[in-house]
């Protein structure tokens, strides 16, 4: 059995890799849903990843400000995440959403932005940056993967399991 001190050695050492592969599942879930159900072009793949880079600026701001949980955001990006599915789903191809998409990605985006924050204290910016982009690249090959062999059930389920681990790491050790 492994003890206390060594279990959070564990989780202290692979939490950063772990949130890193959630954002990458999101992100590549993000692209195949809205290529597939909004527009293939240049202008979807920009929105993605200018949000995301808003929305983590937002969540640099708020880990300073706020005493929530990273849990939470994770929780709130999640719900983006599957509201953006849904109305891709409802309303497929009308590109008149698109600022609502955009929002929905912002919101993802906050996340990655307070993990940093929250984090930073914990790890050097080497470690950190170097744990979670591995992590973050793991889930964009993986999530790529996945959705090739299994299809579209692999974007739902993959980002609800791993966020899970995410969300019960993050409380465990107080992010």
């Amino acid at each position: 059995m492994v003890g206390h001190n060594e279990q959070h050695r564990w989780d202290y050492f692979f939490f950063p890799g772990l949130a890193g592969l959630l954002f990458g599942l999101l992100q590549t879930g993000l692209f195949f849903q809205l290529s597939f159900g909004l527009s293939s072009g240049f202008i979807t793949f920009l929105m993605i990843s200018l949000c995301w880079l808003a929305g983590s600026a937002v969540g640099l701001y708020l880990a300073g400000k706020c005493r929530i949980s990273l849990a939470w955001f994770v929780g709130l990006g999640l719900l983006a995440y599957f509201g953006c599915v849904v109305f891709l789903q409802l309303v497929p191809f009308q590109t008149q959403f698109r600022p609502l998409y955009a929002l929905l990605v912002i919101i993802m985006g906050v996340a990655p932005g307070f993990f940093f924050a929250r984090t930073a204290v914990h790890y050097s910016a080497r470690d950190l940056f170097f744990r979670e982009n591995n992590g973050f690249i793991i889930g964009l090959v993986g999530g790529t993967l996945l959705f090739l062999l299994t299809g579209r059930v692999a974007l739902w389920l993959a980002p609800l399991l791993v966020s899970a681990v995410v969300v019960m790491q993050t409380r465990r050790l107080g992010a």
